[in-house]
């Protein structure tokens, strides 16, 4: 069987799986799991993210619509 028919067969099982049987393959795949889909971030980037967040939702901090954005880059990259 092709790779992605495969990976296709497995999202739409693991979609309609219960509990148990998403435990039990966790189980079995846990090992081959990379750690970069484990990072979490550390609790000073999380409060820095919530502080910037609290921010723009107050109206304290500068932010850009996508146009602005896209200038800004396109600037840059000059």
């Amino acid at each position: 069987m092709e790779v992605e028919i495969l990976r296709e067969r497995l999202h739409e099982y693991i979609n309609a799986a219960d509990e148990q049987h998403l435990s039990a393959i966790y189980v079995l795949v846990e090992d081959n799991i990379p750690s970069s889909c484990n990072d979490k971030y550390d609790e000073a980037t999380l409060n820095m993210f919530y502080q910037r967040r609290d921010n723009h939702l107050k109206g304290t901090s500068k932010s850009y619509s996508v146009d602005e954005a896209m200038n800004i880059v396109r600037s840059h990259k000059k």
